[in-house]
């Protein structure tokens, strides 16, 4: 492996492992936030101050979630072109698209937080996101089925339906079971920790594995 396909799998490897470890790091020190009743977009509701000014518990808490996306989505991008050079037919390379898309999606929470100056985007940027991360797992997932390693191929497909399938179940549970409790239609926080560990997760074990083998199993 060249050192700058090296270079550039540890994007891979460092844009997930910190945007998370800052969104964890976040739900523990924001004094206000609940796995039960909040999402975690509440964690980056402006606060009234600058992106970068610190002093209280929960403005910390904002910067870390809100530079988490910003870092994740930016320094994930020189990712895409070691992922792009090791696709081997079309459907992976659509499935690199929808990765890139993700990203950028990621970026644009970071950008357009709660209650901030661009707060009208960041439902379509949020939504989108998910989607989007949903999307690249089943179409890379696909490719990878069909032309490298099916056990693989079907396993990373998985991880899309599973994400599909937790909110499926957390609507469900917000519209037959939570309802009435005044917060309807807020517990968002655990599906989308869940979205985001599995996108993540998925992202380190390609950059490990291009990072150890040279390149994606066959």
């Amino acid at each position: 492996m060249t050192d700058t396909r090296r270079m550039l799998t540890y994007f891979g490897l460092v844009a997930p492992a910190v945007a998370l470890s800052m969104m964890l790091l976040a739900t523990f020190i924001d004094p206000l936030f609940s796995w039960q009743s909040r999402s975690l977009s509440s964690i980056g509701e402006a606060t009234g101050r600058s992106l970068f000014a610190l002093g209280t518990a929960d403005q910390l808490a904002f910067v870390l979630f809100n530079g988490g996306l910003l870092f994740g989505g930016i320094v994930g991008l020189p990712y895409v072109a070691r992922l792009w050079s090791e696709t081997i037919n079309g459907i992976e390379k659509a499935g690199v698209v929808a990765f890139t898309l993700a990203l950028l999606f990621m970026t644009g929470i970071g950008y357009a937080y709660l209650d901030g100056p661009a707060n009208a985007l960041h439902f379509p940027f949020a939504a989108g996101f998910f989607l989007l991360l949903t999307v690249a797992l089943l179409v890379f997932g696909t490719g990878f089925a069909l032309d490298r390693n099916a056990t693989v191929g079907v396993a990373t497909m998985w991880l899309g339906i599973a994400h599909l399938f937790t909110w499926v179940v957390w609507v469900l549970l917000e519209a037959m079971v939570w309802t009435g409790d005044g917060d309807t239609w807020t517990y968002f926080a655990v599906p989308e920790a869940i979205g985001a560990v599995l996108f993540g997760g998925w992202v380190i074990w390609t950059a490990r594995t291009l990072l150890r083998d040279g390149s994606l199993p066959t």
